[in-house]
């Protein structure tokens, strides 16, 4: 009975686990980027990529934002600064920058971001700054 149950284990629970596993790894093939805009810093060295990522008609649209290097191409991740519901042609919010090393986001974090993270990097560490609300 034993040996039984350990067949249909491998049989079944095993292709199951590697079919899980390959749905992992490959999620990200799934969805896709849609690039709105790019905002070059002072120096030309680093971007903000301003997107909207599509994962199929059961997700919302959302504006993500990702810094990189200027010769980056967007990978086809979730952005790695902000992100947002809400498509970009209706994103009201200005991204600029305020130096070579500071990006400034005009929005009130107001706790429905997915995502805001205060700086990119770590050798040429790019700060990130939100409006504050005047209220």
């Amino acid at each position: 009975m034993k040996v039984l149950l350990k067949i249909v284990l491998f049989i079944v629970v095993l292709p199951i686990v590697i079919l899980g596993v390959i749905l992992h790894t490959t999620a990200g093939g799934m969805c896709g980027n849609e690039v709105y805009t790019e905002i070059l810093s002072p120096d030309n060295r680093h971007k903000a990529v301003i997107f909207q990522r599509d994962c199929g008609a059961t997700t919302d649209f959302s504006t993500q934002i990702s810094v990189m290097k200027a010769s980056a191409h967007l990978p086809n991740k979730s952005g790695n600064t902000f992100i947002v519901r809400g498509h970009p042609k209706h994103f009201s919010h200005q991204v600029r920058w305020l130096s070579n090393a500071e990006l400034f986001i005009e929005k009130d974090l107001d706790g429905a971001e997915f995502k805001a993270e205060q700086s990119w990097g770590w050798r040429d560490k790019i700060k990130v700054s939100y409006a504050t609300s005047n209220s």
